[in-house]
């Protein structure tokens, strides 16, 4: 009998709702050594309870002894030799573990949230399932609780209403005792058939059936996905009324407009050919990939044109007039690799008659994981060369074999405290203007991102009146201001809970010898008192920057021969202290800064590392807290450092596109680069089994073949497409991305723009292989700048081209509510001009 007691306020017990008899199995993909299906408790009860954080539950899964079998506690003299497997050594998983689960002997407990996926289904002999997703397993697996058939499926439905309130109260935050329907939670109501791929031939991969005899997996069951750690994100499950169709279409509208590419084969070598695989094209009406050609009536070959060139050729076999296209590799393509559902997803824009831009987002779904591996080599040997100019085959194979675990989901050694990641439970603080009586802004693009009073939209109209644009932004850590570079002038910017304020300008910056000065690269130095400048028209020196006088007061030349390419604080946190010197670096050595000297600012001493080679060609880097340097490249390649003055501990391969930006998290362990359309997470902790295991990459090397696995963080492809589109042809490039950060908070978000968009990254969500990872807001000006306000894990500061706003992540909304187009039903792709 299932019981219902929190949600209709009949109990004060932190129980909300309970099933008091079934089964819990752990399913497999077949790939697994363990098999496909365990059976973890034979006999088990389900429970809701409340914890002690508000809105947030936690399904229980408990063992249930039987009379004369031993208990957790050992209370029974009978042998409990036969419970070996449920031993913690033997378990899948680790108490506490990244997914918000957790586990002992005897209980299994699971955050309630929408990641998991929470649906039921019913079994040929007319019991019923409870299946959620193991987010720390390998694609495909999922827990099952098979409940026992004397439990009426009333009692079932109420128990599902619970959790889907739960769901409810985790999202909103707020209490679900209104709720009387389930039209109403319809949003939480996760269908395993309506995937974004939509495939009217694919099962779904929890339909496993149990004998009730013996626990064992059915013979007959099939159609189990093959899986891989190498998955890309799908779309979230917020985002299925406006992404998902069920209803399939096999034809396409006659409007729709086809590519004009030629449709003769491009002259070159062929190094791949294939037509064992179906072609869908992503319909931006109903939010799914819709067939197109079937095999074997479409082909596919990789061709190589020379000098580096490759192009992905694709055509009808029957009908060459409906569908062929040649998509040049290279990297605006935004390639995806999905092995949950054997598919290979990528970009194509063409150039029509009349000049606009259509994007097309292209889905080539092959027959088998051997067929998708095999082309996943070709293909990514030949982006390699694409942009690096050089033979894959001539490629360390350690370094090939990063460069394709680029594409595969992350693997972290350990568990990520879900404690810890507070930025989807930070409340939204209460926006209000600062002064009562005050008029809301209207400077901001944005009614919800707050400016200040009447005075203070003056002062920044006449900040902004300039012809120059916003060029970079500068957030303090010692105190609120913000401060905006546009031309020879900065604007000063206090930050509230409630928003930004303007202050002054700081106009006509000149240098020593009074000529004008327009910052280039800014930073807040001796607790945001000074900043220091730099321009390349004086690629050898920096300037200081009296912030109280607003002034340039000194210039520090560095070094007579080597611009300078970046410059830092020593560590993370510096700026909060009065330390004078920092730390840069020229495109081929590492070097400490100290203005108090005489003569050339270089420190030349053992803290100095030149590399004798001259094709290092550093760009950017950054500090931890205790003062570890990585250094990223022009080439693609990070080092890690422990200090200045000695070789890199650890050396990261280049994927094959220059570092735009790095951070690193305070404590060293997560390293965030910025490429162009793409952003790199790496784990640096040193995974089990190495010789140096536990210790980071900065103070330890990595064994040869063991490097970590870095994450790609990108758009989804079919969103990256309706940007492209809608820039007319420019695909997403990214600003330098950055985590939050704060003296006593933990980095759980990133933050980073394109265009007029700015994108967050959720640490948590990215970490469990969340689908849809990332929220988006959109502007009317291209964003220059962006960063979390010093603190806080939610509020953005954004430097846009002629405004500064603040605003909260909360604000931001799923990419299927940002990017949905507006075109015509019988549209697919939607032109610009």
């Amino acid at each position: 009998m299932n019981f219902i007691r929190k949600f209709i306020g009949t109990s004060t017990t932190d129980e909300v709702a309970s099933i008091p008899s079934g089964r819990l199995y752990l399913t497999r993909s077949p790939q697994s050594p363990k098999g496909e299906i365990e059976c973890l408790y034979n006999d088990a009860f389900a429970s809701i309870r409340q914890t002690t954080r508000p809105y947030l539950y936690q399904l229980c899964i408990t063992r249930v002894y039987q009379e004369g079998e031993v208990d957790a506690h050992g209370l029974s003299g009978f042998d409990d030799s036969d419970d070996d497997d449920d031993d913690d050594h033997d378990a899948p998983h680790s108490i506490a573990d990244t997914s918000g689960s957790a586990h002992s002997k005897d209980e299994w407990a699971f955050t309630i949230l929408e990641d998991l996926k929470f649906h039921t289904y019913d079994k040929t002999d007319g019991t019923k399932a409870i299946v959620w997703t193991d987010l720390n397993g390998d694609i495909g697996d999922k827990f099952e609780f098979i409940i026992d058939e004397d439990i009426k499926h009333k009692d079932i439905d109420s128990f599902m209403f619970a959790l889907y309130k739960c769901l409810y109260e985790s999202k909103y935050h707020k209490s679900s005792l209104a709720i009387q329907d389930m039209q109403q939670l319809k949003e939480f109501v996760y269908n395993p058939k309506s995937e974004i791929l939509a495939f009217g031939d694919l099962k779904s991969p929890n339909l496993l059936q149990y004998d009730s005899e013996d626990d064992s997996e059915d013979d007959d069951e099939e159609d189990e996905e093959e899986e891989d750690d190498d998955e890309e994100d799908d779309d979230d499950d917020d985002d299925e009324d406006e992404f998902m169709d069920a209803n399939l279409e096999h034809t396409l509208p006659s409007s729709f407009p086809r590519s004009t590419s030629p449709a003769v084969e491009p002259r070159g070598e062929t190094i791949y050919q294939n037509d064992s695989f179906d072609l869908f094209l992503f319909d931006s009406v109903s939010g799914t990939f819709k067939p197109q050609i079937s095999k074997p009536d479409v082909e596919l070959k990789l061709i190589s044109l020379g000098n580096w060139e490759y192009t992905l050729y694709v055509h009808s076999k029957t009908d060459a007039s409906t569908t062929h296209f040649n998509a040049s590799i290279n990297k605006s393509m935004n390639p995806t690799f999905n092995y949950e559902h054997l598919s290979f997803i990528f970009n194509f824009y063409s150039v029509l008659d009349n000049s606009e831009i259509s994007a097309f987002s292209w889905l080539l779904k092959f027959e088998s994981y051997q067929e998708l591996t095999v082309f996943q080599k070709v293909f990514l040997s030949s982006m390699y060369e694409t942009l690096n100019k050089s033979k894959w085959s001539k490629t360390d194979p350690t370094d090939q074999e990063y460069v394709t675990d680029a594409f595969s989901k992350m693997k972290v050694d350990d568990e990520f405290d879900d404690e810890e990641e507070e930025d989807e439970e930070e409340p939204e603080p209460v926006k209000k203007n600062i002064k009562a009586g005050k008029k809301k802004a209207t400077l901001f693009v944005d009614d919800d991102d707050e400016f200040g009073d009447d005075e203070e939209e003056k002062g920044h109209s006449e900040f902004k009146s300039h012809k120059e644009k916003n060029s970079n932004l500068s957030v303090g850590y010692a105190n609120n201001r913000t401060y905006v570079a546009r031309g020879d002038k900065l604007g000063v910017f206090n930050s509230y809970n409630d928003g930004l304020s303007f202050q002054t300008t700081i106009a006509d910056l000149k240098d020593l010898k009074g000529k004008k000065f327009n910052p280039e690269k800014m930073m807040l130095h001796q607790q945001d008192q000074f900043m220091v400048l730099a321009n390349n028209q004086y690629d050898k020196s920096l300037f200081k920057m009296d912030l109280n006088r607003g002034k340039i007061v000194e210039e520090w030349e560095i070094d007579e021969n080597n611009p300078i390419v970046s410059f830092g604080p020593n560590s993370k946190f510096a700026q909060l202290t009065n330390e004078q010197t920092l730390t840069g670096i020229s495109e081929n050595g590492l070097f400490k800064v100290d203005p108090r000297l005489a003569g050339l600012k270089l420190v030349n001493d053992n803290t100095y590392k030149a590399y004798k080679t001259t094709n290092n060609k550093f760009s950017t880097f950054a500090t931890t807290e205790q003062g570890y340097l990585a250094v990223g490249s022009g080439k693609g390649d990070i080092r890690l450092y422990d200090r200045l003055g000695v070789n890199a501990k650890s050396a990261l391969p280049s994927l094959g596109e220059s570092i735009l930006g790095i951070d690193v998290s305070k404590d060293g362990r997560w390293l965030l680069a910025t490429c162009e359309f793409y952003l790199l997470l790496v784990d640096t902790k040193i995974s089990s089994g190495q010789k140096n295991e536990g210790s980071l990459g900065f103070t330890k090397y990595f064994d040869k073949d063991k490097k970590p696995i870095p994450r790609r963080l990108t758009i989804k492809t079919e969103h990256a497409a309706f940007i492209t589109a809608e820039a007319n042809g420019k695909p997403p490039s990214f600003t330098q991305a950055r985590f939050n950060t704060g003296l006593n908070s933990k980095e759980t978000s990133i933050v980073t723009s394109s265009g007029p968009y700015i994108i967050s990254w959720s640490l948590r969500k990215v970490l469990a292989g969340s689908e849809e990872p990332y929220t988006i807001k959109k502007y009317q000006q291209t964003i220059i700048a962006d960063n979390f306000k010093f603190g806080s894990s939610s509020d953005v500061i954004i430097a846009l081209q002629d405004d500064v706003a603040m605003t909260n992540k909360q604000k931001l909304s799923q990419a299927g509510k940002i990017l949905k187009r507006k075109s015509p039903k019988n549209s697919i792709v939607k032109t610009y001009d």
